[in-house]
Parts: C-alpha cells; structure tokens; sequence
C-alpha cells in the first residue's frame, strides 16, 4: 500500500484543465436531474462539461430538454447499449482532456468531490497512477477501503490487487489509447471495470482511491429493474474471464 501527500502547486496547475462529466443512464430521469443540480451547487468551476447519455430509455423527450444548455451535450441511443456502451458513446461525444465517470444515482455532497480527484491524479501520476475514485458510502464492489464517511481521516491509496467501480471515477482520455481501446461494453452493467482493471495493470497502469472525494451512491437504481438481471450478471462475469485471458 502507498500513501499520497498533498502538492498544492501541482495541484492548482493540473486543474486549470477541462473536465467533461459523463452521465449515462436508462429512465430514472429525476436522479439524473438531481445529481447535475448536486454537482453545479458544489463544483464552482466553468471548466466542466456534461455529458447525459440517454440509453434509449421510454422518454424519448428527456434529452431534447437540454440542448439549449451551453454546458450540456445529451445525447439518446435507441436501443440499450449497456453502461460500458453509454459511457463510450459519451466519450465520442467529449471534447476536454479529462474525463470523470459518474453513475446516475449518485448525489455530490460538498466542493472537495472533484478538486480532491484531480489533486490525487496530480499527486500519483508519476507513480504509474492512471485512474483516481471517489470514496462511497456505497461502494458495493471493489476495494474495501472505497467504503467509508465523507470526514472519514483516510490517506490516498494506491491499488496492488484490487479495483475501483466507476461510479466516480477520473481519467484522461489518452489513458485509452495506451491500453488497446475504451471500456469495455457487457450487457445493461457488471464487470467492466474489473476487466479494465486488468487491462490497465497489463500495459503497467494503476488505479487509486482518493481519499478526500466522496460521493454518496444509492447502487443498482437501473439493473435491479432488469428481468434475468441475475443470470446476465453471470453471463457477464464469464465474458469478463475470457476477455482477461485475452491479454493475460
């Protein structure tokens, strides 16, 4: 395990940059609504973007109701392409250096969640550090230590053998282009960011936790309406084996 401490010169100069916030979710409108407002009200910057990735859910209007919004692109599939396909589609989409992952039933809770992200990037990068995640109080996979309260009295760590959700998770595009292509698309969600944590440490990249970002995460708001979610999850994890051994 390592620890990180804080470089408020890095810091500073790493956020001067672009952040586009990709959102994909399937009906559940109201939570995204919710999350947006969440992050505007504690993220003082007019450096982020949003990215709303609408996976063909039964409002087809939803999305049309933001494209006045100079700091929203919404985009709509129609037909369900998964979280790993919605968040590709948002990637297509983004135009900033800096991407940060953020599932739809997610509430920010105070004006560390982004800034305290970036500062860890800032700090690990050098170390091999690829992908920073939030802290939850709802982590549901992953490393243990995600799990906590926002004032918990943690340390960034880096990972050895476990990974991170991307429930709130920060990247720079670049990162896909140095491991053979973008997340990986499985059916509605499950397994992706496992696979792509073992194809990160194939090409020698690390995930982190920060320490100072939290996000409070409700879990499963899309799939727990899902028939046969059960057996897909199955299905997937056996896709998710091959698709290790590929490039083990």
């Amino acid at each position: 395990m390592k620890t990180s401490k804080p470089n408020p010169v890095k810091h500073y100069a790493f956020f001067n940059s672009n952040v586009d916030i990709i959102i994909p979710f399937h009906n559940q409108q109201s939570k995204v609504v919710r999350l947006v407002q969440s992050i505007i009200e504690n993220v003082r910057s007019n450096r982020i973007r949003f990215i709303l990735v609408d996976d063909a859910s039964d409002d087809k209007n939803f999305v049309s109701d933001f494209n006045p919004v100079p700091y929203i692109t919404a985009v709509r599939t129609d037909e369900r392409v998964g979280f790993g396909g919605a968040l590709k589609i948002g990637f297509e989409n983004s135009k900033s250096p800096w991407l940060c992952f953020v599932h739809s039933d997610c509430v920010v809770k105070n004006s560390q969640w982004l800034i305290a992200l970036m500062q860890t990037m800032s700090n690990l990068k050098d170390e091999g550090v690829k992908l920073v995640s939030s802290r939850s109080n709802n982590p549901q996979i992953g490393d243990k230590r995600l799990e906590g309260k926002m004032d918990d009295h943690v340390e960034d760590v880096i990972l050895d053998d476990t990974f991170v959700p991307l429930y709130s998770a920060l990247c720079h595009r670049e990162l896909f282009s140095n491991i053979n292509g973008f997340i990986k698309s499985y059916p509605y969600a499950g397994y992706e960011d496992e696979e792509l944590y073992y194809r990160m440490k194939r090409y020698r990249f690390k995930q982190a936790i920060c320490a100072k970002s939290w996000i409070w995460h409700e879990g499963n708001a899309t799939t727990k309406h899902v028939d046969g979610i059960i057996e897909i999850m199955k299905e997937n994890r056996d896709k998710c084996i091959e698709d290790i051994k590929s490039f083990s």
